[in-house]
């Protein structure tokens, strides 16, 4: 479950670049490998799920244990066979996801500027273009400053650096793929740095419908 909890917050900072204005659902094949602080390896595999109309994000997974997690408000519920089996406190909200902001077409700056960020200049680099963004007072204690880089005007990698100046995630996008009318990043590298070590992540995403018309229960699940 550990890795299944990082990959969560994870995905509260990933981002993509996409125009879809009549996007509304998207499922995939998820598979991620992750390295802990203590060097052990976790893997997991699955099925992801999300209509933006719906807002509650699913990960069906199949791997190491037959779970699904669902993300709905605050709220993350976890069932085994069926059942409730925890129910936990969410940090992502589904309208505030990645997901969600990519099916609305709104994820250039994924949501920075709606989270009241300042844009503070930017800087060409080879072929990547550095934007700066700056966050309100109430986070400065936590986030000095968000690095977004894009190339070929689609993004390649996100960086969040700490009150301290140090690096505390850093995100890079790979292997875009063009899925009626959005780019879809379909491999994600990521590494988070602590106290504790750092964790590495590799996320892959496959097999990704956009705007499935049937199987509707996959998109729902009752609480």
């Amino acid at each position: 479950m550990k890795n299944k909890f990082v990959l969560l917050v994870v995905f509260c900072f990933v981002a993509m670049l996409g125009h879809a204005q009549f996007a509304y659902r998207i499922e995939a094949s998820i598979f991620t490998k992750t390295r802990l602080a203590d060097s052990t390896f976790q893997i997991s595999k699955g099925k992801l799920f999300y209509d933006k109309n719906i807002k509650k994000i699913i990960f069906d997974f199949t791997f190491p244990e037959r779970e699904k997690v669902v993300l709905f408000d605050t709220i993350m519920y976890t069932f085994r066979a069926d059942t409730l089996y925890s129910k936990s406190p969410n940090l992502l909200i589904p309208d505030q996801s990645l997901f969600h902001f990519m099916l609305s077409g709104k994820m250039n700056n994924f949501g920075l500027d709606e989270a009241q960020f300042e844009m503070k200049g930017f800087e060409k680099k080879k072929d990547m273009v550095i934007t700066t963004w700056i966050p309100p007072d109430h986070m400065k204690e936590i986030i000095s400053k968000v690095l977004i880089a894009t190339k070929n005007k689609l993004l390649y990698s996100v960086t969040m650096v700490d009150a301290e100046g140090e690096v505390m995630n850093r995100q890079i996008l790979k292997n875009y793929e063009f899925i009626q009318g959005i780019e879809i990043p379909s491999e994600l590298l990521i590494a988070t740095y602590a106290k504790s070590g750092t964790i590495y992540q590799i996320i892959n995403l496959e097999n990704i419908v956009i705007n499935d018309p049937e199987n509707d229960a996959n998109y729902d699940n009752e609480l």
